[in-house]
């Protein structure tokens, strides 16, 4: 005897027009680009920001004193602002768009790879923005100041490809730490986002304890000049993976707050 399964019609429709799992991925970039008060003009509106008071006290330094602030060093504390920024909009990024994802019938995973997709390609395209100005500057000495911004010793140094990526990964790794302080907001709001904190908090100061008790500063600054800014920009993409999956477990049983 043979069994029969009915189907109806509307549901082999539905089944066969279903969006694909990149459709899906590429939908919730789409959403977090949507707001691109959000997305793009405030980054932008940061760094350019940055870049203008940057500017603006190097030539009222010159005026007075005759010396620009970076007096010959190769670094300038400046363009260091735009990544604790990063932080920020992450959690704005995920904050703005976890609800009305889900209300779009987007599941946890597709919000989560999304969000990891457009935070890769802010990052991506932030540090062709940053590479481009460490040229301009490199070529016009300084911006005629002989100053440091995007030209540093620890970034915008190297070749093309050498830039891009210290750039990318500084960009990138704050991202990804701002991922888990997101998914702690939309999930347990301020509380989470307090408790998160303070555990990164003693986690770093935890490594900096065990380093001093261990005497391994010295070692650890050979290291980094061993490996140069770009691998130590290779290293930083680890611990940016870890907090990018802890913030997708955090994420996993979020349900969506008023």
């Amino acid at each position: 005897m043979t069994a029969v399964t009915l189907i109806e019609p509307g549901a082999r429709s539905s089944a066969a027009h279903a969006p694909s799992a990149s459709a899906r991925i590429w939908r919730i970039v789409r959403l977090h680009y949507a707001n691109r008060v959000n997305s793009l003009y405030a980054p932008l509106g940061t760094l350019a920001s940055i870049f203008a008071v940057f500017l603006f006290v190097q030539v009222l330094i010159v005026h007075a004193t005759g010396h620009n602030a970076d007096s010959g060093q190769g670094y300038s504390p400046g363009l260091v602002y735009f990544l604790p920024y990063q932080v920020i909009f992450a959690v704005q990024a995920m904050n703005l768009t976890f609800a009305y994802a889900l209300g779009m019938s987007s599941t946890r995973r597709d919000f989560a790879l999304g969000t990891g997709l457009m935070f890769f390609l802010q990052s991506a395209g932030f540090s062709v923005i940053c590479t481009v100005m460490s040229y301009l500057e490199q070529w016009t000495h300084g911006w005629g100041l002989h100053s440091v911004l995007f030209h540093g010793l620890v970034y915008g140094t190297g070749n093309v490809g050498e830039r891009l990526l210290t750039f990318f990964a500084g960009i990138f790794f704050m991202l990804c730490v701002g991922s888990v302080f997101g998914a702690a907001f939309v999930r347990w709001r301020m509380n989470g986002t307090f408790v998160i904190g303070l555990a990164l908090l003693l986690v770093f100061v935890g490594a900096a304890a065990l380093i001093t008790f261990t005497n391994s500063w010295l070692r650890l600054g050979n290291w980094f000049v061993a490996v140069g800014p770009a691998g130590f920009a290779a290293w930083l993409l680890l611990p940016a993976a870890i907090f990018a999956v802890i913030g997708y477990v955090a994420l996993r049983r979020a349900t969506p707050k008023s």
